[in-house]
């Protein structure tokens, strides 16, 4: 049986053109020509005998076997680089992440010793500053950060989309009778950030509600506000982020979050350098995290 299986580089391939549904996409990222692309397709076609994409003039569908079978090799090649990763690590290796605030509070520090476990010989050493050019003059390997790429001199891969969420200090909900009276939100004291004016009003716009009538607190940056929401009013939250915070009880959602908004959760790295085995590694096993903090169920006030 094995001699009958697709050489895996055919399949490697199928994976990427199959997500990005061009072969011209998928060339650029596997460096090749789109030609190649389109006669490996063929070749993979031809070895299982059905059809996996719908060619068209400007545009590429999978068809419902493509759809079958992409979604069914997609968990062995991840168990492959998954594997080979380890391998490839299996020596003690230093690795230098540079981890926005509070990605680094809520996913990497509460699993880190986890992350040790797994991975005895990557050594993390852990940066929580917000600047991106230390990836270019410095030894940080990768930074997680919270924007929308490009980025100057830096590879983008993204880990999660991003929703916002109202957070409010526990009580809010009964003392305002959120969230059946949503016309409530504009009386509640907000804590306003420095960094984003304008935050709320544009938040306000969103929903239709008039302006906000409430005290306003402000203060200068995301990990302030989030902090301030535990005590002193409503703040906007980065869902799925701020999950363990809900799940603990110190503060309340009083709606579901909204999104996803255009920023998103990314790794960057610099391009010069590209990524090491253990930055694989890492990138992959937050993406993993980011990932289980947003199948949790946000908790609600009834």
């Amino acid at each position: 049986m094995l001699d009958r299986l697709p050489n895996l580089n055919l399949l490697l391939t199928f994976e990427i053109a199959g997500q990005l549904l061009s072969f011209k996409a998928a060339a650029d990222a596997l460096h090749v020509t789109p030609s190649a692309v389109s006669q490996q397709m063929q070749q993979l076609e031809d070895s299982i005998g059905h059809s996996l994409f719908t060619r068209r003039n400007r545009s590429l569908e999978l068809t419902r076997d493509g759809e079958r079978l992409l979604r069914l090799i997609q968990p062995h090649l991840s168990g492959l680089r998954s594997a080979i990763s380890e391998i490839r690590v299996s020596q003690d290796q230093q690795l230098r992440v540079s981890v926005m605030p509070p990605v680094a509070n809520r996913v990497l520090f509460p699993r880190l010793a986890d992350f040790r476990e797994v991975y005895p010989n990557i050594e993390l050493l852990v940066d929580t500053s917000l600047s991106n050019s230390n990836l270019l003059s410095s030894g940080i390997d990768i930074a997680i950060r919270f924007g929308q790429p490009p980025w100057p001199g830096l590879a983008h891969e993204k880990l999660s989309d991003v929703l916002i969420q109202v957070v409010t200090p526990v009580g809010f909900c009964e003392k305002y009778d959120l969230p059946q009276k949503i016309l409530e939100l504009s009386k509640i004291p907000l804590i306003h950030m420095a960094e984003r004016p304008g935050a709320w009003e544009r938040f306000f716009d969103q929903l239709g509600l008039p302006p906000s009538e409430g005290v306003a607190y402000k203060v200068d940056d995301y990990p302030a506000a989030i902090q301030a929401a535990e005590t002193l009013g409503a703040a906007l939250a980065l869902y799925p982020i701020e999950q363990p915070l809900l799940s603990s009880g110190r503060v309340e959602a009083p709606f579901p979050p909204i999104g996803p908004i255009d920023e998103a959760i990314y790794a960057v790295y610099a391009k010069n350098r590209g990524l090491s085995p253990s930055g694989r590694v890492f990138v992959d096993w937050i993406q993993s995290a980011l990932l289980a903090l947003d199948s949790q169920k946000i908790l609600h006030s009834d």
